[in-house]
């Protein structure tokens, strides 16, 4: 059943779920308390948890990049020949490059 608590309750149950061995969500089962509620409340009383009780950090993003990470080692090499030259080429290469590549040699 629900039970109404106080703010200060809050707090005082968040305290001791700092100090208990127990993950938050095993607290609150133990307590008989919605996760959710719980989370809630202690978002609204801002109480700061370590990112190693919590398991959660708060992130902001500050840039948005793209990055090409290439995640195997190619096996074979492509051969582009064009004008007489010849130039080996990863199979991995992205496509997009390739046709930059093909057009400056045109």
């Amino acid at each position: 059943m629900y039970k109404r608590r106080t703010d200060q309750e809050w707090l005082s149950l968040i305290e001791q779920c700092q100090a208990s061995s127990l993950t938050q969500h095993a607290f609150c089962q133990k307590h008989d308390i919605s996760v959710s509620t719980f989370y809630a409340k202690r978002q609204k009383l801002s109480v700061n948890y370590s990112a190693n009780q919590s398991g959660f950090v708060k992130a902001e993003m500050i840039e948005k990049t793209t990055c090409l990470k290439v995640t195997q080692t190619s096996l074979a090499n492509m051969t582009l020949i064009a004008n007489n030259v010849e130039l080996s080429i990863p199979q991995g290469t992205p496509t997009h490059y390739l046709a930059e590549l093909i057009g400056a040699l045109s």
